[in-house]
């Protein structure tokens, strides 16, 4: 038996003595938690990676092979 196969094996020994089951009767009662100060947000990351977006955003991959050069 492989190191794989071990870890398998303890995963679905815990899965099994766990309260959830692989099926929708399991999630019927369950209540999501509710937090009245939860906000929305949005993550913008704009790094020195889109500076060069010269006709796409593929151009600072490209740059460099000389068959993308005009």
């Amino acid at each position: 038996m492989t190191i794989q196969e071990k870890y398998l094996k303890i995963a679905e020994e815990v899965i099994e003595k766990g309260p959830y089951k692989p099926d929708w009767l399991t999630f019927s009662n369950y209540e999501p938690p509710v937090d009245k100060n939860a906000k929305f947000g949005i993550f913008i990351h704009w790094g020195l990676f889109s500076v060069p977006a010269f006709r796409n955003e593929w151009y600072s991959r490209n740059m460099y092979i000389q068959s993308m050069e005009e």
